[in-house]
C-alpha cells in the first residue's frame, strides 16, 4: 500500500497535471517554452532536443517549414535569376538524387550536422567525390540563406567534414597510333569531320554541337567558342551559355582543321540544296548536324564512335573503348608532349586555372608541378 502511494520525484521544471499528462518547462534568453506528453521520457527528450537547438545555436524563431519545401523556395527565390540554368539543373538533380529522401521531410530546425555528416559519410564509398561536394555545396546555400533570413541562427555545414579525394583514374587518352587508326576508320562515318575538329581543338563535346558557322572566323583562322548545347529535363535541347567565364575563348585553327571546315561548308551546303524540304533545322546556322539538319544528340556522338571502334576490333585490332571526351584529351596530351606551354593549354581548353590543367594531365607532365614549385622558390633564392 504504502508502495502505490509513493510519488515519483520529477526532474526540475516538470511536473505532473491533473489529467496524468506531464508538464515542462524551461526558459531561454527571456523566452518561455512549455511541453506536454502522457510518457515522461518522451517529454524529457522533447526539452533535452530544443534545449540542444539554442544551446548550439539553432533555435532563432519556431518555425514547420521541412526541407523540401525550403529547397523549392530558394531556388525559386533566391538562384533562378542568379546562376545558369545548367547550374539550377545540376543542383535539382543532386538535391532530388541524394537528399530528399533522407532529410527532405524534417525541419529546419530539426537537422543538424551530425544527419549531414551521416548522410556525406554514406556517400562516401558509394559516389565521387564531386557528386559529394555538389550535395554540400546545395546543402550550403539552403542553410546560409536560411540564417540571413532569420529562420535559424546557425549553419550545421559549418560543422560537416568532407572526405579526401580518392585517388584519381588516369584520364584515357589516343596514342599516335591510335588516333591515326581511329581516323582511318572514322572514314565510313557522318561525324567523319566532327572528330578531326575535336581532335585538333580540344573543344567539349557540348561545344561542338552548339559551334555555329557564325562563330568559324576564316579570314583570321579563328574559332569564337560562345555556347554550348545541352539538355535540361524538362526543357529538352537548348543553346546555353559555356560551362565557365573561361569557356569562352578563341582557338587559333591547324590548316587541317581550315581545310577540313571549308570543305564541310561547302558539302553541307550542296547537301541541304539537294534535299530541299527534307532538310529539317531545329537550330540555325549548326555546323555539324544529324543527317537531316537536326542537331546531334550526344548520345549519337558515343553510338557512333562505338561503331568506329567495333570496326576496328573486327579487323582484328586491339582497341580499347573511348568515349567523346578522350578526343579532348587527346587533344591535350599531344599539344603538352609538343611543348605548348601549360598556360597556353588551359587557355586552348577553357580551364578555370593552371592547377586543373595541371592535375588532370599530370599522367605526360611528371615533373612539370616541381618546376612550378621551383619558380616560386628562385623568387626567395
Amino acid at each position: 500500500m504504502e508502495e502505490k502511494n509513493k510519488q515519483v520525484i520529477l526532474p526540475p521544471g516538470i511536473t505532473q497535471r491533473p489529467d496524468g499528462r506531464y508538464m515542462g518547462r524551461f526558459s531561454y534568453q527571456g523566452e518561455r517554452f512549455t511541453f506536454y506528453d502522457k510518457d515522461l521520457r518522451k517529454l524529457m527528450k522533447k526539452m533535452q532536443e530544443k534545449q540542444y537547438e539554442m544551446e548550439h545555436g539553432f533555435y532563432c524563431k519556431e518555425t514547420n517549414i521541412i526541407l523540401d519545401k525550403w529547397f523549392s523556395t530558394w531556388i525559386s527565390e533566391y538562384k533562378i535569376h542568379a546562376v545558369k540554368a545548367g547550374t539550377i539543373e545540376a543542383y535539382t538533380t543532386s538535391y532530388n538524387l541524394y537528399i530528399r529522401k533522407k532529410l527532405g521531410k524534417k525541419k529546419l530546425t530539426q537537422i543538424r550536422s551530425e544527419h549531414i555528416q551521416k548522410l556525406i559519410n554514406e556517400m562516401t564509398e558509394e559516389y565521387a567525390k564531386s557528386t559529394i561536394n555538389l550535395v554540400f555545396i546545395v546543402l550550403n546555400g539552403m542553410y546560409k540563406q536560411a540564417v540571413k533570413n532569420k529562420i535559424i541562427a546557425y549553419n550545421p555545414l559549418e560543422a560537416v567534414t568532407l572526405p579526401k579525394a580518392k585517388k584519381k583514374r588516369e584520364v584515357r587518352v589516343l596514342s599516335m597510333e591510335e588516333q591515326k587508326i581511329f581516323l582511318q576508320y572514322a572514314k565510313e562515318s557522318v561525324y567523319q569531320d566532327f572528330y578531326i575538329v575535336a581532335l585538333n581543338t580540344g573543344m567539349r563535346l557540348g561545344e561542338m554541337r552548339g559551334l555555329m558557322w557564325k562563330d568559324i572566323d576564316f579570314q583570321n583562322k579563328v574559332i569564337h567558342v560562345r555556347r554550348t548545347m545541352r539538355y535540361f529535363h524538362g526543357k529538352g535541347t537548348v543553346l546555353d551559355t559555356p560551362k565557365t567565364a573561361t569557356s569562352v575563348r578563341d582557338i587559333p585553327m591547324l590548316d587541317e582543321v581550315y581545310e577540313v571546315l571549308r570543305r564541310h561548308k561547302k558539302e553541307q551546303m550542296e547537301y541541304r540544296f539537294m534535299l530541299g524540304d527534307m532538310w529539317k533545322e531545329d537550330f540555325e546556322d549548326l555546323v555539324f548536324t544529324a543527317p537531316f539538319g537536326k542537331h546531334i544528340s550526344d548520345t549519337a556522338i558515343n553510338m557512333d564512335m562505338n561503331a568506329v571502334v567495333d570496326r576496328i576490333k573486327a579487323s582484328g585490332i586491339e582497341f580499347d573503348h573511348i568515349y567523346p571526351h578522350v578526343l579532348r584529351h587527346t587533344f591535350a596530351t599531344r599539344g603538352l608532349e609538343k611543348g605548348i606551354p601549360p598556360k597556353v593549354m588551359q587557355e586552348l581548353l577553357g580551364h578555370t586555372s593552371i592547377t586543373m590543367t595541371l592535375d588532370i594531365y599530370s599522367h605526360v607532365l611528371p615533373d612539370v608541378k616541381s618546376k612550378e614549385i621551383q619558380k616560386i622558390a628562385n623568387l626567395f633564392g
